[in-house]
């Protein structure tokens, strides 16, 4: 497939010059750089938040967002 993109200046250039002392084409070198790019895993990778599991018994009543509101802003939590 073919594409265009913009790349600054200075680092075609050092591009271009690492493909001629590797002895590739900057395709090549493109490319390769693109699979590695791809393969790596990101480091920016989100985490997900993990949040305290509350078990009850299926027969307690379910809590109100102000009963969990007011035990957040407490010591004692819900009681």
């Amino acid at each position: 497939m073919k594409t265009t993109i913009e790349i600054p200046e200075p680092l075609f250039r050092q591009a271009k010059a690492k493909a001629a002392m590797d002895g590739l084409t900057l395709r090549d070198l493109f490319v390769r750089g693109l699979q590695l790019a791809v393969q790596t895993p990101s480091t920016t990778t989100k985490h997900r938040a993990t949040f305290p599991l509350i078990r009850a018994a299926k027969s307690a009543p379910r809590l109100t967002d102000e009963q969990i509101y007011a035990a957040l802003n407490t010591d004692e939590g819900i009681v």
